[in-house]
């Protein structure tokens, strides 16, 4: 056998003369010959174990297999051929694996138009020793669009979906493969390419998430989110101080007045009774004056000057001072307004406990809507077009209908406060439900039922709905709210909903006014496909 090219000479010079691979690890022989470490070591467990070790070719005597030096140089150059080779430095082009080796496969030299098979010069010098002048072999082709059954050689049309083999028309034949799933080429193709375009939607919607949630993150928070929660408590913390101040500067002029009245009411009691005792005074001094007269003529005539004021003096009613009165209670509640007070300072208390002890809210992946994705995180909520997730186990809970979710966390007491953030040109649905809403039909969409209520942007237009009860509100709203928040007082029957814009400003857009009857959840429903629309549940609000 001739070579016509260096390489595949030079693969030959470098192929061990026991494998007829490509020098793995060599080592050389006393004599001069070089083998793989592993060749040798095989040769050496093959022959007699109390038998000296020969030389495979010359079978010069040598000691221990593990005891031979390794070919340093070879294996250099047989390094430097492997990546000479398949890089195309020595043919120009990118390497070309044999098709005849298992493990790591070897350069192919030669291809065999007969068997279309690409062989390495070791399986090469195998082939044409079988096979001689029969078959035809020429160079590597560029390219190959088909590959022949290597137990019939005919060319492959088939594919065996279980054992993943290509397969000929004799295969089929045989039968070996009747039991499986076998297709031809083309529908092999068609239906990979349906696999691969859903798992491709899939990877390219979950991609989206990623760069969403990667984009948000890298922007990074403009605050901390501990300055965010200091900043908000010592809000409620002022707005608990003015309320007291407040009630306390309503208090004191209250009790200012009371007293300066019953200040005034005093003195004018006191003076009324000095001008008694001053007039029984000067009636008394009359009297005694009168009673001492000795001549008749002057007590008569003395008697009948004074009469009429000391009668009026004897007569007079002493004024009395005014008594303590005891507090009027409901007087003081009314004008103090106590009642009002300890409504404000309670819901004040309420929500600092809330900014203290934030909600964290998550996704119930059981309730979603087929077409919903969820995050890993159960915290964003996205609408997949044209894909539906693959579920299982129980469906009870699941929405399949609409493209709604619920939360996992629900309430029966006390208020609560949540926040969502809905990418730009959503429309979307937020509000609350119990458990019993219907998870089929029509009458499962939020606030198409008496078991939920909702604020939904849809349309370039805000409506709150119960009951199938639309409302348009928001009045002036010109932008869809970028931030939700939703506050819930359950004793209190309110939901209300705020949108907050930058630097913390609020804008009330409704509340629902209603008696809670069971536990009520956080649910969200999306109504558009495009790559922006999906809901984050926002953390420590």
């Amino acid at each position: 056998m001739s070579q016509s090219k260096p390489e595949e000479r030079l693969a030959l010079e470098l192929s061990c003369p026991i494998c007829l691979q490509l020098y793995r690890d060599p080592v050389a022989l006393p004599c001069g010959h070089n083998y793989c470490l592993g060749c040798i070591q095989n040769a050496a467990h093959a022959e007699d174990p109390k038998s000296l070790k020969r030389c495979p070719e010359c079978r010069e005597e040598y000691g221990s297999p593990e005891m031979l030096p390794k070919n340093f140089k070879l294996s250099g150059i047989v390094d430097g051929f492997l990546a000479a080779t398949s890089g195309g430095g020595l043919r120009g082009g990118p390497m070309v694996p044999c098709d005849q080796c298992l493990d790591d496969p070897v350069a192919a030299v030669k291809f065999c138009t007969r068997c279309e098979m690409s062989l390495c010069p070791g399986h090469l010098k195998r082939h044409e020793e079988r096979h001689r002048s029969v078959h035809v072999l020429v160079d590597l082709p560029i390219e190959r669009n088909g590959k022949r059954c290597p137990v019939h050689l005919k060319v492959t049309e088939y594919l065996c979906a279980q054992e993943r083999l290509f397969l000929c028309s004799e295969c089929l034949m045989e039968g070996t493969h009747q039991h499986h799933e076998v297709q031809t080429f083309e529908v092999a193709k068609g239906e990979m390419m349906r696999i691969l375009e859903e798992l491709g939607k899939s990877v390219s919607d979950k991609l989206q998430m990623t760069e969403t949630l990667l984009k948000c993150t890298s922007e990074g928070p403009t605050d901390k989110a501990e300055d965010k929660l200091v900043a908000r408590a010592n809000i409620l913390l002022e707005n608990m101080t003015s309320l007291i101040s407040t009630y306390k500067s309503r208090m004191s002029t209250m009790m200012d007045d009371k007293l300066h009245s019953r200040d005034k009411s005093w003195q004018a009691s006191l003076c009324d009774l000095e001008g008694c005792l001053h007039q029984l005074q000067e009636a008394q001094q009359c009297t005694r004056d009168v009673l001492n007269q000795s001549s008749e003529f002057l007590f008569i005539q003395n008697y009948l000057g004074v009469e009429a004021r000391v009668r009026q003096a004897a007569n007079v009613t002493i004024p009395v001072l005014p008594s303590q009165e005891p507090s009027n209670a409901k007087h003081l509640r009314s004008t103090l307004r106590t009642d009002a007070f300890h409504a404000e300072m309670s819901l004040l208390l309420e929500c600092l406990h809330g900014i203290m002890n934030p909600l964290d809210l998550t996704f119930n992946p059981a309730t979603a809507n087929p077409s919903l994705l969820l995050s890993t995180d159960l915290r964003t909520v996205k609408q997949c077009a044209g894909v539906k997730s693959s579920s299982s186990g129980d469906q009870s809970e699941r929405f399949t209908l609409a493209s709604q979710v619920m939360c996992t966390q629900g309430f029966s007491t006390g208020v609560h406060m949540w926040a969502v953030e809905v990418g730009p040109g959503c429309a979307w649905s937020a509000g609350l439900c119990y458990k019993s809403i219907p998870r089929k039909g029509d009458h499962s969409r939020l606030g198409h039922n008496t078991s939920s209520w909702k604020l939904q942007w849809k349309s370039k237009k805000l409506m709150a709905c119960h009951d199938s009860a639309n409302v348009a509100v928001g009045d002036g709203l010109v932008m869809p709210p970028k931030k939700v928040e939703v506050t819930l007082d359950y004793e209190g029957g309110t939901i209300a909903f705020h949108s907050s814009g930058q630097g913390g400003r609020k804008q009330h857009l409704h509340t629902f006014s209603c008696v809670f009857k069971d536990t009520v959840y956080p649910a969200f429903g999306l109504h558009s496909t495009s790559e922006d629309s999906w809901i984050t549940l926002l953390s420590g609000v």
